[in-house]
């Protein structure tokens, strides 16, 4: 196994290890090393997922040797005894390296589970009219009385996909005002307001729709792009990651008619779930009662500093002193 650990941060590193087996990759655990302090007072070491903000999933990358790779990787970690906390968060319940933790939990390091985002997903239905009765009937009626409207009061309705209305470049750009919009009309920056964001999610646009794993949608009203859809497609699910629409069409609920379009491509495309990844918000249980979770899965090192975060942390959140825990991981509930 090899490490390799590059400055790209003042207060992080990058700690990403490999597994190899006949110099054959067959695991990767893409890791960061971060530097964090408790109220400017106790400096610790966290390592984490190499992610940027906060990821709606993350995990290890296990191709072979699955159970072997993964004690590898946190033998190596502890032998090294130069971190605090290993915190693994937003795991998905279903993912492989939450089941090989439970099942060879007596084998590995001692950790601790604590619950994390839902997630709401959609099973898809071999036909519209099946996707349409698992809806409310006055959701359902809802919509087609929207639709009817948006079209009699603006014209022809239509879902285009990117490549229908332009380069992957300039369809880009359309969705980040769409999304600006939206937040704007609410009194709020919006994730794109910086330009360095708008171009780290145009990079991985780039790279996704190269392998045939990105989809961008959009509402198209008598041609004019009025909401988007930014998603990903992988073995026949579909994941819903940001949208924006022009609060000009609000009333029409454009967003919810946007949903509907892309579930009946879903449905045409064989597409066999809809996963809005995590959060709560209500909207997504206008289109389904189902969810799964995600856990975060947190290492303690013997170290002295370590025990002392971890009591540190444990004591403010039982007597609800979060305020004095500045640049920390405020949802831990060790």
């Amino acid at each position: 196994m090899a490490s390799s650990v590059l400055n790209f941060d003042q207060d992080k590193t990058l700690n990403v290890l490999c597994a190899t087996k006949d110099d054959k990759l067959v695991g990767i655990a893409p890791l960061r090393r971060s530097r964090r302090n408790i109220n400017n007072i106790l400096k610790y070491t966290v390592i984490e997922p190499l992610a940027e903000g906060n990821t709606d999933y993350s995990g290890l990358i296990l191709a072979e040797n699955e159970a072997e790779c993964l004690q590898i990787f946190l033998t190596h970690l502890f032998d090294q005894k130069d971190w605090d906390l290993i915190d693994l968060s937003q795991v998905p319940q279903m993912s492989l390296l939450f089941d090989l933790l439970i099942k060879h939990r007596c084998l590995l390091p001692k950790f601790k589970l604590e619950e994390a985002a839902i997630c709401p997903y959609i099973p898809i239905p071999s036909t519209v009219d099946e996707l349409m009765k698992g809806l409310s009937s006055n959701f359902r009626r809802n919509l087609k009385k929207r639709m009817r409207k948006l079209e009699k009061d603006h014209g022809k309705v239509e879902l285009k996909k990117y490549y229908e209305l332009g380069s992957l470049d300039d369809t880009m750009q359309i969705f980040f005002n769409l999304h600006q919009k939206r937040w704007v009309s609410k009194g709020e920056r919006g994730v794109f307001s910086q330009q360095a964001v708008r171009d780290t999610f145009l990079t991985k646009a780039k790279l996704f729709a190269e392998k045939g794993w990105f989809s961008l949608y959009f509402l198209m009203v008598n041609g004019k792009p009025v909401a988007a859809k930014y998603c990903f497609k992988y073995k026949r699910k579909l994941y819903g990651s940001l949208s924006g629409f022009d609060p000009v069409y609000s009333a029409y609920g454009v967003g919810n008619l946007l949903m509907l379009k892309v579930l009946e491509r879903c449905v045409k495309k064989g597409i066999r779930e809809y996963d809005f990844m995590q959060g709560d918000e209500s909207y997504k249980f206008n289109w389904t009662n189902k969810y799964r979770r995600n856990w975060n899965i947190i290492f303690v090192n013997k170290k002295l500093t370590s025990m002392l975060v971890r009591a540190l942390i444990a004591t403010a959140k039982k007597i609800k002193l979060d305020k004095l825990l500045d640049n920390t991981m405020l949802s831990y509930k060790l």
